[in-house]
């Protein structure tokens, strides 16, 4: 194999053992949050809450608690719609443009963040009421950093933008213009129910949920618990299933390309002991040759590529009987002069 075809054959494996090692680390990251989720203690918003937290030495490493969003202070309000309340707010302009893509010729859209901003207010999970029972709360803290948190869009306003003249001269030529300017308001709001998974700890008498320790994942979502499990359930499998097809797919590239790189070396192997036949017999050749007529050697067809010494080697595996001794050990890693087919063998031939 030339330096070309290794390169190339290094690239393929390379970039599926890539593939492999992304999906595989996947798979397990999913893997452990899947066991560890079906691992954590659920608890219900009730008055039993704080004894059963007491009764586990006042921290649960990961604990399952679902209530209603509520405000411990006051809560934010959206600029646009001032009636709605939250406790998280999240403001988002983006910059829309169009980009020329010369590969596809097609203009492609982008999305372009140039401004994000974030407020929030503490806030805590409310259980349901019961008659002559205080709610009972806990209060989430670093709701930013948990997974699968999902804030309710309550503005959205579109501005198209109006290029000038000297700005859409320089959009053709750096291929891209802008389209427009979006502007995006969301807010976590109050009364929405969610679904809290982390450690669950008491401190001054208050409950307080915080992310959890031992790389374990924070949860704060609207799905419930069998929800969220069936959800990183599924993701897992597609995880673990395109794992094992990319894991097939390199044990069949490895496979492919030892077999062609063996075949390689046993053709080198097979040429050099092929060579070493010639020289032989070339020596014998030149001592019967010595007896003869030399009006005989002159009938004889010369090498194709020299033209002046006679046809002593037959290429395999097209047959073809056209080089001499010192022209074939140049070419006995490439291809057969006549028919441009790879050279495979080299047998010496005896041409009367």
């Amino acid at each position: 194999m030339d330096l070309e075809n290794i390169l190339e054959s290094c690239a393929i494996i390379g970039f599926d053992v890539l593939c492999f090692t992304l999906l595989y680390s996947k798979y397990k990251e999913g893997s452990n949050c899947l066991k560890a989720l079906k691992g954590a203690k659920q608890f219900e918003m009730n008055s039993e809450l704080k004894n059963e937290l007491e009764g586990c030495g006042g921290t649960i490493p990961y604990a399952v608690i679902s209530g209603k969003v509520k405000a411990l202070s006051t809560p934010l309000r959206s600029e646009h719609p001032p009636f709605v309340r939250g406790v998280l707010l999240e403001k988002i302009t983006n910059e829309l443009k169009v980009r020329w893509i010369p590969g596809l010729r097609i203009w492609s859209p982008v999305d372009n963040n140039i401004n994000r901003k974030v407020a929030s207010v503490p806030f805590s999970l409310v259980g349901k009421s019961k008659l002559f029972q205080k709610k009972i709360s806990v209060e989430i803290t670093e709701p930013f950093s948990a997974e699968e948190l999902v804030l309710t869009e309550v503005y959205n306003d579109y501005r198209k933008y109006d290029e000038s003249l000297g700005e859409a001269i320089i959009g053709l030529l750096s291929r891209e213009h802008i389209v427009g300017i979006k502007d995006t308001e969301n807010l976590l709001l109050e009364d929405t129910t969610l679904t809290a998974i982390g450690k669950l700890t008491t401190e001054n008498g208050n409950l307080i949920m915080a992310p959890p320790d031992n790389d374990l994942t924070y949860f704060l979502t609207p799905l419930t618990y069998d929800s969220l499990t069936k959800k990183i359930s599924s993701h897992v499998s597609f995880y673990k299933g395109a794992t094992v097809v990319l894991g097939l797919i390199t044990v069949v590239l490895l496979g492919y390309y030892f077999k062609k790189s063996f075949s390689e070396i046993w053709r080198r192997i097979c040429l050099a002991r092929d060579m070493r036949r010639c020289r032989e017999a070339r020596k014998l050749k030149r001592l019967s040759r010595n007896s003869e007529a030399t009006q005989v050697d002159e009938n004889r067809p010369k090498c194709v590529i020299c033209l002046e010494n006679y046809v002593e080697i037959i290429v395999l595996d097209c047959g073809h009987a056209c080089l001499c001794f010192n022209c074939s050990e140049q070419i006995s890693n490439t291809y057969c002069p006549i028919c441009r087919s790879r050279v495979h063998r080299l047998i010496p031939v005896y041409m009367p």
